[in-house]
């Protein structure tokens, strides 16, 4: 993938403000740009050993979701203000939710990846900036983020520092994924 390509999959979400940004399960993010829409889950079932008042009926999930979405996964990460470290991937949750909620409508000024050293590197207008790396995550091939676009492609970066630009959904193991030719991205 070259200079051009990244900046072209990624130019939508610059100069967009982030909204939504949480935590999910353990340390992995996910951050929301750009328009939202409503997504509804399928139905799930009551299970039978788990009865639970809450549990007895069938329920379907709701969220709020973005045009473009960001997903850090397997990877360390650090969110600043300024030099000020406030949170990082093996933070409490509450100080996590603090340093979101700090980056929460600040929006985005640049995107960098730095291949030599396996960093990715977020700013933002308001002196926030997200830093992921793949620091200990070396021992096995992980993705480390995925950037999924309004036209139902997702860019992914491994650990490997190899690049993927394929149809969202595609089963897991069947993507492509390439050297980046350049060693700063943009």
């Amino acid at each position: 993938m070259t200079d051009k390509e990244f900046q072209d999959i990624l130019e939508p979400i610059v100069g967009q403000f982030i909204w939504g940004a949480r935590q999910l399960t353990g340390s992995f993010l996910t951050l929301e740009f750009g328009k939202p829409t409503i997504e509804f889950g399928r139905v799930h079932q009551p299970s039978e050993k788990n009865r639970f008042p809450f549990n007895k009926f069938e329920r379907r999930r709701v969220r709020i979701k973005g045009e473009y979405s960001l997903f850090i996964s397997m990877s360390n990460w650090k969110i600043y203000a300024d030099k000020t470290e406030l949170a990082y991937d093996e933070s409490e949750r509450n100080e996590i939710k603090l340093a979101l909620q700090f980056i929460n409508g600040q929006k985005l000024s640049s995107i960098t990846l730095n291949t030599e050293e396996n960093l990715t590197e977020l700013k933002f207008d308001l002196g926030g900036k997200i830093v992921i790396s793949g620091e200990w995550y070396t021992d096995d091939l992980n993705e480390m983020w995925s950037f999924y676009t309004g036209t139902n492609k997702v860019l992914t970066y491994r650990n490997d520092k190899k690049i993927s630009y394929e149809k969202a959904g595609m089963e897991y193991g069947k993507e492509k994924f390439t050297e980046i030719k350049e060693k700063n991205l943009p």
